[in-house]
């Protein structure tokens, strides 16, 4: 198999497998869910590059609303994570694991998330309860930053088999 076909086959697996690790396991909030998803949108823009991180976050993350019944939220996280997968992988992607580059990143990704739901939550739910997303997102990005770092370490050293 040619290099680029492996690439292809790889952005595939890391997208069937955001969209699992969205599902489950999960953690019902009041407008959704909390999940690891967003790690796996870590390690493939940091492995693969901006482009396999967009389409990871975009597409593996619609298909987890689409396929967990919250289907009205598939435009939003499909521009969203996207937007966080391209930043990720344009951060991180080809660079040493460097704490603080993965902390500018990290941060910078949890405020695209939070705006990027946030403001579509205020004309869906209204500005009380879309609120919440301050809650939800804080506590998933912390999860997946974390889980993010405890398996990049790992992967890089096995990163030629990817």
């Amino acid at each position: 198999m040619d290099t680029e076909t492996k690439k292809i086959v790889r952005i595939a697996m890391f997208t069937a497998l955001a969209a699992v690790l969205t599902m489950f396991p999960h953690f019902p909030t009041a407008t959704g869910y909390v999940h690891f998803g967003d790690s796996v949108i870590y390690i493939a823009a940091a492995f693969f590059g901006p482009i396999a991180g967009a389409i990871v976050g975009g597409v593996g993350h619609a298909l987890a609303d689409l396929m967990s019944g919250y289907p009205v939220y598939i435009p939003i996280t499909l521009v969203v994570k996207a937007i966080m997968g391209y930043v990720t992988g344009r951060l991180l992607y080809q660079h040493k694991f460097a704490p603080a580059r993965v902390a500018v990143t990290a941060v910078i990704d949890l405020f695209i998330v939070t705006v990027g739901y946030f403001i579509p939550e205020i004309f869906m739910y209204g500005f009380a309860a879309a609120l919440n997303v301050f809650i939800s997102s804080p506590l998933q990005w912390l999860m997946s930053v974390a889980a993010f770092a405890i398996l990049y370490p790992i992967m890089d050293k096995v990163k030629k088999y990817l």
